[in-house]
């Protein structure tokens, strides 16, 4: 890719997780354009500014420059839609996840006298790409730009996403939709060669070299999974803004907790309901299902163990430390549990519905999205009962 206009880019690129899992096709070119996009987003954008770009730079060296070469890519970059998770208020997750289809872009213009191309983001995009806390996951331009292919630059960006668990494994239909790509990879070994080894060479020149591995059942290939390094504290999903004190603190910034978050764990600990160690206990236990695929959104995983306790239970039996003695606070401590487990609960509940009926899954991925959240509610129905409901 291109180097970047170093007046208005902008040396860390960012994008709401939601739009890292989205389905859609990039070529190369189109790559290109979008992360010079992304790289002129300032962090106190409020609304998309026109993003102007050279076309010498975008384009090979050697394609043509004329006005109708360069007006079908852009007509086919202008054209391009996304699937992508709907948010609510504020850019905050549904609890009934719902799907919208929409443009990526606003409108896509060529000046043809003085080789720019002139884009603007669709205003649908607002809480995908501006004003971010939480949710998201940022990179630094000076890898994203040496990464040539479009399905690679997807790629390194869903990676990112688990940076700090060295680890992320994905069904391959999913992996495909969220490329964009169909025709001509239904044969695994196509695939192979043309999608997942050509990234695994162009990351192997980033901050994010992978390996690989399949899971197949019986001669089909199902699954893929990535392997790499753990980024640490820099990774995905960590915070624009924090000043992470303390060593807590920094290990749950690192696996994607927002730093709003942190006030009412820090009233957790102060109020005595667990200590520095519990913390300790949830980062490894979420970590350890991560790696074995049972979890995909870690962050979540962490806040919700650490604002609803859930897994103290578990926690004392390691320690030895019997359960504190009830009373009037610890009542309402559980009624405040039961609350969110109940609604952990319907939400899964829900989730499962729309697995099992929602056209976005076919029958080969959404049987194990359907055991997973079948698990997960066989478990909060568990936790509701030992907590008592």
């Amino acid at each position: 890719m291109p180097d970047a206009n170093p007046m208005t880019a902008h040396p860390l690129v960012v994008q709401h997780n939601a739009l890292v899992n989205a389905r859609f096709d990039l070529s190369t070119t189109e790559a290109r354009m979008f992360l010079a996009m992304l790289s002129h987003i300032k962090r106190d954008d409020t609304t998309f500014a026109k993003c102007e770009l050279s076309v010498r730079e975008l384009l090979d060296q050697g394609a043509s420059q004329n006005y109708g070469h360069v007006r079908k890519v852009l007509e086919k970059f202008a054209s391009r839609l996304i699937t992508i998770e709907t948010l609510g208020a504020g850019g905050k997750r549904l609890k009934q996840r719902k799907y919208s289809a929409m443009p990526l872009l606003a409108r896509a213009d060529y000046l043809e006298g003085e080789g720019l191309i002139v884009l603007r983001f669709n205003d649908e995009l607002h809480d995908y790409l501006l004003e971010l806390r939480d949710n998201f996951t940022k990179a630094q331009l000076t890898e994203l730009i040496k990464l040539k292919g479009g399905p690679s630059y997807r790629i390194y960006w869903l990676l990112r996403e688990y940076g700090s668990f060295g680890k992320r494994v994905i069904a391959l239909d999913e992996l495909k939709a969220i490329l964009g790509l169909s025709e001509g990879y239904d044969r695994f070994n196509n695939f192979r060669i043309r999608v997942l080894e050509r990234a695994r060479e162009e990351l192997a020149q980033t901050d994010l070299p992978f390996t690989y591995s399949t899971v197949s059942k019986g001669r089909t290939v199902t699954h893929i999974e990535f392997f790499f390094e753990p980024i640490g504290a820099a990774s995905a999903s960590s915070t624009l803004l924090a000043t992470p004190k303390t060593e807590w603190e920094t290990a749950l910034l690192a696996v994607g907790v927002s730093p709003s978050s942190l006030t009412g764990i820090q009233a957790r600990l102060a109020a005595g309901d667990y200590d520095e160690g519990y913390i300790r206990y949830v980062l490894a236990i979420v970590k350890e299902q991560t790696r074995l695929g049972k979890i995909k959104r870690p962050a979540g995983a962490v806040f919700r163990a650490l604002t609803d306790g859930y897994l103290l239970v578990d926690y004392r039996k390691t320690q030895g430390t019997p359960a504190p003695v009830a009373s009037v606070k610890s009542s309402a401590v559980l009624a405040k549990q039961r609350k969110k487990l109940t609604d952990e609960l319907t939400d899964a509940r829900n989730s499962l519905q729309f697995f099992q009926t929602s056209l976005l899954y076919t029958d080969e991925t959404r049987p194990t999205l359907v055991a997973q959240v079948t698990a997960k509610i066989a478990e909060l129905e568990k936790q509701l009962q030992e907590v008592g409901n």
